[in-house]
């Protein structure tokens, strides 16, 4: 099973905060090569043969100035091609995960600490571990991460193996590979649709409700899980986005 991950980074009209989107998006490793193919064909038939090698990143595909044109009845080709992705992939019964993080501490994502995870990558990583514990027992998940460079690489590299192999959370989760692979984005439809999620999600986060419509798309393809836990006195269920909340916790 592979999970592709990508990050962005919106701030709010007002810039008074910022917010960091650390977003997975699961697609089964036999089906890939068939969901890069198809996506590629739908790319084609939406916007032509011109844009074969337009990567698909949500700040481009989802800007402001298409929504503007809709507002006055112009329908965009770049937000309808969106529309047709996301249906597609949820055809695929593919599913999303985030941690959504609004803490200044935590926004980069970089993992400079590789003695200690940050809290967005935990999150992100119990909830894979869950869905690869409910969904495919025995089967062993893959994380790729957007390439960043040699160094970026580097600090996410050791962090996330220091992780798996070192703390008892990330011994327990045995359902991920311990050591994380990279790809470049423009040649990778996984970490493009990693991408599209994780934008889509920020602009919700950000206060810019002209893209409420795409927040809602990423919503339903969010993994939920059959695990249930007390929230507030209700037993609510565990879902593959999650928003982190307060400061990080003493160590």
């Amino acid at each position: 099973m592979l999970f592709f991950i990508d990050e962005s980074w919106q701030a709010t009209k007002n810039k008074e905060y910022k917010v960091a989107v650390l977003a997975a998006v699961q697609i089964e490793s036999h089906c890939f090569n068939d969901c890069s193919t198809q996506i590629f064909g739908l790319k084609i038939k939406s916007l032509g043969y011109g844009a074969k090698d337009t990567e698909i990143k949500g700040k481009e595909f989802l800007k402001n100035y298409y929504f503007k044109l809709e507002a006055r009845g112009i329908r965009s080709a770049q937000l309808d091609f969106v529309r047709t992705v996301f249906e597609y992939i949820k055809s695929r019964q593919v599913k999303y995960f985030a941690s959504i993080t609004f803490a200044s501490e935590e926004i980069d994502l970089v993992c400079a600490n590789p003695d200690q995870l940050e809290r967005p990558f935990f999150f992100l990583f119990e909830r894979i571990d869950l869905f690869m514990r409910e969904n495919y027992p025995g089967l062993v998940a893959k994380i790729v991460f957007d390439d960043r460079g040699t160094r970026g690489n580097k600090n996410i590299s050791k962090s996330v193996s220091n992780f798996f192999h070192k703390s008892a959370a990330g011994k327990s989760f045995d359902t991920i590979m311990k050591v994380p692979f990279f790809a470049i984005s423009t040649e990778n439809i996984g970490i493009q649709m990693a991408d599209l999620g994780a934008y889509a999600l920020g602009a919700r986060f950000s206060g810019n409700r002209k893209k409420l419509e795409f927040f809602d798309r990423v919503q339903e393809l969010q993994y939920i899980s059959k695990t249930l836990i007390d929230v507030g006195g209700r037993m609510l269920p565990i879902r593959g986005i999650k928003t982190i909340k307060g400061k990080r916790p003493a160590a």
